[in-house]
């Protein structure tokens, strides 16, 4: 009885364990990749590039809390817009009617957990997710 004790114990926590870590990072990688896809869709339909890019955080920082992640010193989003190289796209400084948008969101899953106190600093995996996405070249900006 004894022995079975020892053994159950020590092959049974460090399974719960590995699965908490692995359900936290499922968890991230479904955060990241619709906190990408959101912000990059967000942008888009922004009326100039300032309020796109103000629209982009808010719905990046939204989609975050939304899994239960704070936006903070362990996650990250990168915008990078350009333009295409054709004539006649009426895209101006990296935003307009075929401006070409990539959404890059970071995470950095902690690893290292107390019971009862949750996550402290030390090891942790990162994550991130990559949305491409184009304005519409037919779509009226403004108002």
């Amino acid at each position: 009885m004894v022995e079975l004790l020892v053994v159950m114990l020590t092959l049974l926590v460090p399974l719960v364990y590995v699965m908490v870590v692995m359900a936290d990072v499922q968890r991230a990688l479904l955060a990241t990749s619709s906190a990408a896809r959101e912000a990059g869709r967000v942008y888009v339909t922004g009326a100039d590039r300032v309020d796109a890019e103000r629209r982009a955080g808010v719905a990046y920082r939204e989609v975050l809390a939304t899994y239960g992640i704070r936006a903070g010193p362990g996650t990250g989003m990168r915008l990078r817009v350009g333009c295409p190289t054709e004539a006649g796209s009426g895209c101006a400084g990296g935003f307009g009617p075929g401006a070409e948008v990539e959404v890059e969101v970071t995470y950095r899953v902690p690893v290292a957990r107390v019971p009862f106190l949750g996550a402290v600093a030390g090891p942790g995996v990162t994550v991130g997710a990559t949305h491409h996405t184009r304005v519409d070249r037919y779509r009226g900006l403004g108002g």
